[in-house]
């Protein structure tokens, strides 16, 4: 059996946390340090402050922690709500999209700039070439030429002001484009285990019933859950809870092919859309998982005391040709729940 290790990190060097125990770890230290009660939401703003990823939250904490001030449960409320809540994801798309239509903006008042500079230099060329060719004097001849230097010098001056300018917003771009790519990948996937989360899933299983229709093909959509987790949380720690969660997403990981997508959207619950997929295939495909998971024998890191063999129970639904993607879901997840109350560590699809 896989030997794992429910407390900071993994034994005999089982390949199943990715560094997520960790940052669960400092979360709830920073939490317990400064006396603020682990909500869902507060979890969530000490987990993002310690992968230093949302800047907004790294600065308003860094002051805090630097000036004194109380950290308080509203403090980190507010930062949930405006910085890491669906809504505030929305909001943070909405906000590269109006800096980057900003800086587009000024990409094409530069390209005008230049067309306009490179017109006026081409009209004084064809002046100069005017009074050149009706035989002016020496004098008047020296002007001209003193003229084209100082209209040459100031050309190239501004081609290199405006081509400065036009690669900085080059980079602005570039950056604004990372930052909307990075925003949408939040805003679609659960932060511990990186699989997507309820909006996305409900995105690809519209998706999927269009596209089975129109082909005429099967959907199935696998629910799981992890049998038992919140005692594994309450005894051991949210740390411990997590390195589990964690370890099963990656199970799941290893199935997904092709079109198919896993997501977690509540607690210890899980689907898995397994579109083009018959439900022997289906069945295979979550007693895979249930059996390697089932295989790791866990124990308390902190303690060395042996928590054992950990399962999950598995329950799937073939779509309808009527139903739609709620009725599915709903369907799905009433079997899950019922499934549970017996014995768990169980598979079925129908």
């Amino acid at each position: 059996m896989n030997k794992q290790v429910s407390g900071v990190k993994p034994a005999d060097g089982a390949k199943a946390l990715l560094g997520g125990s960790e940052m669960s770890a400092r979360a709830i230290a920073f939490a317990q340090h400064y006396g603020t009660e682990l909500t869902p939401n507060a979890y969530a703003v000490w987990f993002a402050y310690c992968n230093r990823h949302n800047q907004v939250i790294n600065t308003m904490i860094d002051k805090a922690m630097n000036t004194g001030r109380p950290i308080t449960l509203d403090m980190l409320n507010t930062l949930y709500l405006e910085q890491l809540s669906p809504r505030a994801m929305s909001d943070e798309m909405v906000d590269i999209g109006s800096r980057m239509a900003a800086t587009i903006g000024d990409v094409s008042e530069a390209v005008e700039e230049k067309i306009k500079a490179h017109t006026m230099f081409s009209g004084k060329l064809r002046s100069a070439k005017q009074s050149l060719s009706l035989g002016t004097s020496k004098a008047e001849v020296s002007a001209v030429i003193a003229s084209l230097h100082k209209a040459n010098q100031e050309h190239i001056v501004n081609a290199q002001k405006m081509g400065l300018q036009l690669e900085k917003n080059r980079a602005q771009v570039a950056k604004l484009k990372s930052e909307l790519i990075e925003a949408r990948r939040n805003a679609n996937t659960d932060y511990l285990t990186g699989l997507a989360n309820r909006r996305m899933l409900d995105d690809h299983i519209q998706t999927a019933i269009f596209e089975a229709r129109q082909k005429k093909q099967r959907v199935c959509l696998v629910m799981a859950a992890i049998d038992g987790l919140e005692k594994v949380t309450k005894s051991y720690g949210m740390t411990a809870g997590d390195n589990v969660v964690v370890t099963f997403a990656d199970e799941l990981k290893k199935e997904l092919t092709g079109s198919r997508v896993a997501a977690r959207f509540e607690g210890a619950r899980f689907a898995v859309l397994l579109p083009d997929t018959h439900d022997r295939e289906a069945f295979a495909i979550a007693e895979r998982v249930r059996k390697a998971f089932r295989e790791r024998d866990w124990v308390s890191q902190e303690t060395g005391e042996k928590i054992g063999q950990l399962t999950a129970s598995f329950s799937g639904v073939m779509l309808n040709e009527t139903e739609t993607h709620g009725e599915l879901f709903e369907r799905a997840d009433a079997r899950l729940t019922r499934l549970q109350s017996g014995s768990g560590d169980t598979v079925r699809i129908a």
